[in-house]
């Protein structure tokens, strides 16, 4: 029997299939070798933010502004017939004095008094019309006697309008004051509605002022004001009467009034005066700022530096001064504030402080 060789390249070929093996495991040998004797990986520690700080002071919450404002008359008003009709006289001229009550003009008085007394004599037979239906007695029927009723009804009514009508035929005085104009002459027709005259008391004027919404969430009636004006000398002194509750459209400010005493009448309606108000809100008190207090959807708050890491620290805003706001609870004199870059904070972050100052002085810090 015949054998067949091997062939020649046999043991070429066992020694060729076995290195990839011996590399592969050098390798993984080599890789646990090196897994286990390599260097432990290392945290990079957070970035600090740069911020600045200040230390809070206790100070006092005071409102302090002046504002111009227009003198009006304490009392102003434009009287007038609501009927119109001939002027048949004026009894004043303009800058008299004048008591409550005094008359001022009489317009159409004569045909009022005459539609009175028609007015009076049809109500004087519908009674007597009234009378003799009630002495018929069962006579006279249910009709009549309710049409007797009705008719007295009207004419009571018709002798009631004719008495106001000659009441307000004559114009007088509603206030104390003096007659600022004249609206018509002796013998004129006045239109109805149409001003007769204006009285104006001027022992006490009113002082209008705009006030914006930052300012005038910080008064109250009752307040005091001092008042200066270029037409008279002097320093005069008054009250807050009353705000406005809601702001004017156009202007998107609010109308607030002051009262003052004015018994030598430098004051006059239509001058331009300047008001000023200050009063104490609060003494020893934590003000800031209102841009440092944070919004948050779980409420307000400030940032405050601990050991170099910001500490967020819910507060409770009380009344509001200008752009400066009281910190009713959660914050203390002593404690330092991040006062910027606090809304890009959360609660631990580390802290670069680049400048350090003390709140507040008139609003402002001091570095």
């Amino acid at each position: 029997m015949t054998r067949t060789p091997w062939p020649r390249t046999g043991p070429l070929l066992l020694l060729a299939l076995a290195l990839p093996a011996a590399l592969v495991a050098c390798q993984d040998a080599g890789a646990d070798a090196k897994t286990e004797v390599g260097p432990v990986p290392q945290v990079t520690p957070a970035a600090e933010i740069r911020v600045e700080v200040a230390t809070i002071q206790a100070t006092q919450a005071t409102v302090d502004i002046a504002v111009p404002a227009e003198v009006q008359g304490a009392r102003d008003a434009l009287l007038a017939s609501p009927t119109g009709g001939f002027v048949e006289k004026v009894y004043v001229e303009e800058g008299q004095e004048v008591k409550r009550g005094q008359a001022i003009a009489s317009i159409d008085r004569a045909s009022a008094a005459a539609r009175r007394e028609q007015a009076a004599a049809q109500l004087d037979q519908a009674r007597a019309e009234a009378q003799r239906v009630e002495t018929l007695g069962d006579l006279a029927s249910a009709q009549q006697r309710d049409q007797v009723q009705t008719q007295l009804r009207l004419a009571q009514a018709q002798d009631e309008l004719a008495a106001i009508a000659l009441q307000r035929s004559m114009i007088t005085a509603p206030f104390a004051g003096v007659v600022g104009q004249l609206g018509v002459e002796e013998g004129e027709i006045a239109g109805p509605g149409a001003p007769v005259a204006r009285l104006v008391e001027l022992d006490r004027v009113e002082l209008s002022m705009s006030v914006s919404d930052r300012d005038v969430v910080g008064l109250k009636a009752g307040m005091p004001v001092a008042v200066t004006t270029d037409a008279a000398a002097g320093l005069f002194t008054g009250t807050l009467s009353t705000i406005s509750p809601a702001a004017d459209l156009s202007s998107r400010a609010f109308t607030v009034k002051a009262v003052v005493e004015n018994p030598e009448r430098r004051l006059l309606p239509g001058m331009i005066a300047r008001v000023a108000l200050a009063e104490v809100l609060a003494s020893d008190a934590v003000v800031i700022p209102q841009d440092w207090l944070v919004t948050r959807l779980d409420g307000v708050g400030v940032f405050v530096a601990q050991e170099g890491v910001a500490r967020w620290r819910p507060v409770t805003p009380g009344k509001v001064v200008h752009d400066q706001v009281v910190i009713t609870q959660g914050l203390a004199a002593g404690e330092t504030l991040v006062i910027t870059g606090h809304r890009e904070l959360a609660d631990g972050d580390a802290l670069l402080v680049a400048r350090q100052g003390t709140c507040c002085t008139d609003g402002r810090v001091a570095f």
